[in-house]
Formats: structure tokens, C-alpha cells, sequence
């Protein structure tokens, strides 16, 4: 049995039909499973990481988990809450869903919170592997508004080429590497097909909608106070601000894996089938 938490969010939910598709059974773990898809062979479960006592009996009869929380504050706390219970419930293989560029050095807090975490995983005794996912095509659905009203996307990354990947293509990796031998003590990147700057975005948005749509370039200062007007919370943004500048500064945030093709055994999605998919949303 593989116990899936986050299951009802973007990614989680995409895992658990892809692991019911390969005849489960999955107990999908949530805080409102009533959220959740009904499907042969899942098992929804009402589940809070933050509930550390209760956690490890949610556990029970399960030997893989896949570990994903949204960025909050406590994320830190709720995932090694799980890699706790997990150790007690005796499973046997953990998959993390990180970050790229999660290091001890990050700029980002975010980068910073999931390297803690993993390293607490890697230190935990059980069999582990980590994802490193890339930014997501589906934060470009965050920016629709401004797409249709203004004909704009945003960014302070300057001329950052960003290998964006599909949350679809993360999903169908964590699926592999939950069911398939061979990947402990292994990290893994996830990439998109290519890397491209925020101005071939737009160029490829214009091509698909049918009108022009342009890269309004921001500084720091502007993405910020954008950031801050959409609801982010300080540290959150902070950490997007950190990630523009990788993305300028180019090396390592501009460079792409073969992973997802490896792991899945097909090509990862591109920004073009991404938006010509989701036009209707993007206006």
C-alpha cells in the first residue's frame, strides 16, 4: 500500500489516480478527504501532519509514503512529523517531493526548509528518494488575469532561460519511483523539455492566443510589491524574489534532465502543449 499525503492537491491528485490506474491500493491522506476522487482501490483518509501522535496509527499497513506539503510556515515541522510517524508505522521507502536548488546555502527559505528536511530523511534510516522539480508550468495559470486583461506576464528574471516543468510529468515520476525498484539514495531533477526565457514564453502565449503577449520586465523592488498584492506572505515572496535572481544569474536554475523521459518512460510536456491545453484558462 502506498500512502499518499497532499492527495488532494495539484500534484497528489494527479499521483493518485496514476497509482489507481496501476491497480493500487493508495490510502490518500488529507485534512478534508471528502475533497478527493472516488476511485477503485484508494482509501481516503482525514489525516493532519500536524497531529503527530495520531499520525503513525493513519500509517499503519502501508510501506511507501509520498511526502508532499504545500509551502507553508510549518512545513518544516509537518514533514519530519511524517518522516517520525513513518519510521514508527514501519514503512519502508519514503519519495520527498522537494525543490531544486534545496541546499544549506540557498537564498531561499523554501530551498533552505526542504534541504532541512531532507537531510533529516536521509538521516532516518528508511530507504528515501527525492524529487527536484523545477518551477511549474501551472504557476503561469496564477499570472491568467494579467494575460487577458493586459496581454502580460511578469517576472524580474531578466533573460533567465527556466526549463518549466508539468506538474502532470512530477506526478507521473513520483508514480515510478513509488513502484518501480532502483531509485533509493537517489536524487532526482524534473525538468521540462527545454529551457526558456520569460520572453519566449510570451512569444509562444502570442502564437497559441492569438494576440500579442509580451514579458513586462520587473525589478526586484516590483515583484515584490506584485507578490505581496497577490496574497503571498513575506517569507514566501522573499523566496520568489531569491529564485529570480538564480534564474538571472543562469549555471545550474537554467540547465535541463532527461529525468522525467527516464522515469517515465516518456517525453516530459512542453510550454507549447501546455498552453495550447490550457487556452481556454489563459484567455
Amino acid at each position: 500500500m502506498i500512502a499518499v499525503t497532499g492527495a488532494t492537491g495539484t500534484i497528489g491528485s494527479e499521483l493518485v489516480r496514476l497509482l489507481a490506474a496501476r491497480g493500487g491500493p493508495v490510502r490518500a491522506l488529507s485534512r478534508d478527504p471528502h475533497r478527493g476522487e472516488e476511485l477503485d482501490g484508494v482509501e481516503w483518509v482525514t489525516a493532519d501532519l500536524g497531529e503527530r501522535d495520531r499520525l503513525a496509527a493513519v500509517l499503519d499497513g502501508a510501506d511507501r509514503l509520498f511526502l508532499l506539503t504545500g509551502n507553508a510556515a510549518d512545513m518544516v515541522r509537518l514533514q519530519k512529523n511524517a518522516i517520525a510517524a513513518a519510521k514508527r508505522a514501519g514503512i519502508g521507502r519514503v519519495v520527498k517531493l522537494s525543490a531544486l536548488g534545496a541546499s544549506e546555502h540557498s537564498k531561499s527559505v523554501i530551498g533552505l526548509w526542504h534541504r532541512n528536511v531532507e537531510r533529516a530523511l536521509e538521516e532516518s534510516g528508511l530507504a528515501w528518494t527525492v524529487l527536484r522539480p523545477h518551477v511549474f508550468m501551472q504557476n503561469l495559470l496564477d499570472q491568467r488575469e494579467a494575460i487577458r486583461a493586459e496581454g502580460r506576464i511578469y517576472s524580474a528574471a531578466a533573460d533567465g532561460r527556466v526549463p518549466f516543468v508539468d506538474t502532470r510529468d512530477v506526478a507521473a515520476a513520483a508514480a515510478a519511483t513509488l513502484t518501480e525498484p532502483g531509485h533509493e539514495g537517489q536524487r532526482h531533477v524534473l525538468t521540462g523539455p527545454e529551457a526558456l526565457s520569460y520572453d519566449e514564453v510570451a512569444e509562444i502565449l502570442s502564437e497559441v492566443l492569438g494576440r500579442p503577449v509580451e514579458h513586462a520586465r520587473e525589478t526586484d523592488d516590483e515583484a515584490w510589491a506584485r507578490l505581496r498584492r497577490g496574497g503571498l506572505p513575506p517569507w514566501l515572496a522573499a523566496g520568489q524574489i531569491a529564485l529570480y535572481g538564480y534564474q538571472r544569474a543562469g549555471g545550474p536554475t537554467a540547465e535541463v534532465s532527461d529525468a522525467v523521459e527516464r522515469l517515465t518512460g516518456r517525453p516530459a510536456r512542453g510550454v507549447e502543449e501546455f498552453a495550447r491545453e490550457h487556452a481556454q484558462r489563459l484567455g
